[in-house]
């Protein structure tokens, strides 16, 4: 059985990929799943509107690569986190995008098998940017 860790580079692969089918496998089929992304709007509660948000994002996304900057998986019993920053370049709906994005999770371990339970993503903001 892969580990926690294994999994989590498995999602960034599927992502990479535009291989929705994985990673809505990948998901917590629960009540209490929650992805938030980067968008006002994009959220995603409960387990019934996986699918769409998967297929609608691996539509809407080419020339897709990460490179890790770090990543930290901890597993504990039935639980699992992780902590990543990575470099993101893509075309997203058809328009060429490169940023550092900030990704947190937590897996939960079902049947052996580890899926994500939560899922929360930023884009970091330059602090020349964000003077007060």
């Amino acid at each position: 059985m892969p580990n926690a860790h294994d999994v989590v580079t498995s999602y960034f692969d599927a992502l990479i990929a535009r291989d929705a089918e994985t990673l809505i496998e990948m998901m917590l089929p629960a009540t209490h799943y929650v992805k938030i992304g980067t968008d006002a709007d994009e959220v995603v509660k409960g387990s019934t509107e996986i699918a769409a948000y998967y297929r609608n994002h691996v539509a809407s996304t080419e020339d897709f690569s990460i490179t890790f900057i770090n990543l930290d998986v901890q597993e504990r019993s039935d639980i699992a986190w992780f902590y990543t920053r990575q470099i993101w370049k893509l075309k997203w709906q058809g328009a060429p995008e490169e940023f550092v994005m900030r990704m947190t999770g937590v897996l939960e371990k079902i049947d052996d098998l580890w899926k994500f339970a939560q899922i929360h993503a930023s884009i970091g903001v330059s602090t020349t940017e964000n003077k007060l």
